[in-house]
């Protein structure tokens, strides 16, 4: 445009957005060089992270085995012990029942 000539507002318009595109094309460039480098770095650490994860589930499974032993191994001692408590409450209830039977025998030998 000749110097001393007003610009219309088209114009202006145009010019703005001609730079507004040419810097959203800039940032567009800036966050895809982004991108690419953190897909660089999320490549170049992605075997150590397989290592680590593998490592963490043998140790969870490590874990929960032995957990699970020691509660099988706690079931069982639990099963014994519930054994022996009927056992032993049989015994009783057993014992409690004959005292009951003499008595009822004793109290009617009193009254006949």
């Amino acid at each position: 445009m000749p110097p001393g000539l007003s610009r219309s507002r088209w114009e202006i318009h145009r010019e703005d957005m001609t730079r507004l595109c040419a810097e959203m094309d800039r940032q567009r460039g800036q966050a895809e060089r982004r991108w690419e480098d953190l897909q660089e770095r999320s490549d170049a650490s992605r075997p150590d992270y397989d290592a680590e994860t593998q490592r963490f589930n043998r140790e969870v499974l490590l874990r929960m085995e032995k957990t699970y032993a020691n509660l099988n191994a706690t079931l069982v001692y639990v099963g014994e012990e519930l054994a022996e408590l009927k056992a032993a409450v049989n015994a009783q209830t057993e014992a409690i029942m004959k005292l009951v039977d003499r008595f009822e025998d004793w109290e009617k030998r009193q009254l006949g």
